[in-house]
């Protein structure tokens, strides 16, 4: 935040400050429409991809034109590219130049970017800002809660279930099977993304499915044998309805938790293997290749899974994206070296229409560099690949990256895009209609734009 910005003003500004907010529940969501399962429309598939920390991402996708160059460099100083090693993907723009599979899919139509997205309550501009007359989101530059504004899906502080859960609940009844397999988490951390849904998502760390090891000792709810396991599977079944909700929701889900490695055994049997991933360089967490690659090797097997769902939403984090003290050069080239091997492995399961990858980052950063790197900013660009993507194209107005933009707001750019309008679009492709995406992204309503067109219908 600037030093002049008073940080009552900004309070008042921002949309919850000190005052109470009402929590969205997904079941209140639920009763107003009936969850039903796709049609057999074919399967289809979003992956996203969280830049954990605030993607530098105007380093990435850089102006190549001398004059716009020129104030890009007089902005950045010694963090900017050097424009002779920027890869063209038009007469404007190209992306830094170890981005090179990037390159590749955007020229082949596999790729699209979307310019300067993000948390927005209403639509604002810069002078609307500044001057304070409008909405805007709650600890704006706080990374925890802009993460947390991106789960959810909504900037308002109303909501506090995550928009892959809900969106897994309109698209499943809970009594379907294929409701337990809809969600799929591959980070070394819990998502709020999946957060409030009726079914807990799977947690996978690797391809591969043993039994819980309470089972061979005669432990589990289905194993039977042994005598202290019956007492074991007594004391769950009877707190499954106690009249204490944490006793009873915490046997409940041991119970799960005991029966789905039983469930799923076997799910990885003959699982396709891949070439191209790798584990990058001083990979903070569990590296985005391992996980693109488990991602890979899960849609091997989605047939599989009991009740074989047609639609799935995985999530993997990308660490390290905080850079206030360097440049993003690996994380940058990691990205695209890893997005290049998952389409190709896409393109071997001949699953390339059916699937869709999206980048989604706490928050863009700061246009003038803090000396060594970057800090938090507002706005950023957002990434997307996949067959049914319209690639080739940038969607929305590029934002001026100089001195006093008239895009930026104390050289933070505002968003032009509320991720409403970019997740609604990716959600309309998986199914939902108008009425269910105004349940799933509750404040979709207070933007003009509800498609952003970059996906084929």
């Amino acid at each position: 935040m600037h030093p002049n910005k008073k940080r009552r003003d900004f309070l008042k500004q921002s949309v919850t400050g000190a005052l109470g907010v009402a929590v969205s529940s997904l079941p209140s969501n639920a009763a107003e429409t009936t969850p039903r399962p796709p049609s057999d429309e074919g399967y289809k598939a979003l992956v996203c991809i969280l830049l954990e920390g605030g993607a530098d991402t105007f380093n990435m996708l850089i102006p190549r034109q001398k004059k716009s160059y020129r104030k890009y460099k007089q902005l950045r100083g010694e963090l900017a590219v050097a424009r002779d090693t920027l890869l063209p993907i038009d007469t404007e723009y190209g992306f830094r130049g170890n981005m090179g599979e990037m390159q590749r899919l955007y020229r082949g139509k596999k790729l699209a970017v979307v310019a300067n997205v993000g948390t927005l309550v209403e639509p604002v501009t810069p002078r609307e800002v500044r001057e304070g007359n409008k909405r805007i989101p709650f600890e704006l530059f706080a990374h925890n809660t802009q993460r947390n504004q991106w789960m959810f899906g909504d900037a308002t502080g109303n909501t506090h279930s995550g928009w892959g859960a809900r969106a897994a609940d309109r698209l499943y009844a809970s009594s379907d099977p294929a409701r337990s397999y809809s969600t799929v988490d591959t980070a070394d951390v819990n998502t709020l993304l999946f957060a409030g849904g009726r079914k807990d998502p799977l947690h996978f760390t690797e391809a591969n499915i043993s039994p819980d090891t309470m089972r061979r000792y005669g432990f589990g709810p289905e194993s039977g044998g042994g005598a202290f396991g019956k007492v074991y599977q007594h004391l769950y079944a009877l707190h499954q309805s106690d009249r204490n909700p944490l006793q009873a929701t915490m046997a409940r889900q041991r119970i799960r938790e005991l029966n789905l490695p039983i469930k799923l055994e076997g799910l990885f049997d003959g699982v396709r293997d891949f070439d191209g991933f790798t584990t990058g360089v001083h990979e903070v967490g569990k590296p985005l290749g391992s996980q693109l690659e488990l991602v890979a090797q899960t849609l091997s097997v989605k047939d599989r899974f009991p009740g074989r769902p047609r639609r799935q939403i995985f999530f993997v984090d990308h660490h390290n994206w905080d850079t206030h003290d360097s440049d993003n050069r690996h994380q940058a080239g990691y990205l695209s070296d890893s997005l290049g091997a998952f389409q190709r492995a896409m393109e071997a399961l001949e699953m390339e229409e059916e699937v869709t990858v999206l980048t989604l980052s706490d928050f863009g950063r700061s246009l003038t560099p803090n000396g060594a790197g970057t800090d938090h900013g507002w706005g950023t660009f957002a990434f997307v690949m996949g067959g049914a993507v319209k690639g080739g194209e940038i969607y929305g107005k590029m934002p001026r990256i100089e001195r006093n933009s008239p895009d930026a707001w104390y050289d933070r750019l505002v968003p032009a895009f509320a991720m409403e309008s970019y997740l609604a679009t990716l959600l309309s492709w998986m199914g939902l209609s108008e009425e269910e995406l105004d349940l799933v992204l509750p404040n979709l309503r207070s933007f003009p734009t509800r498609n952003l067109g970059f996906m084929r219908e």
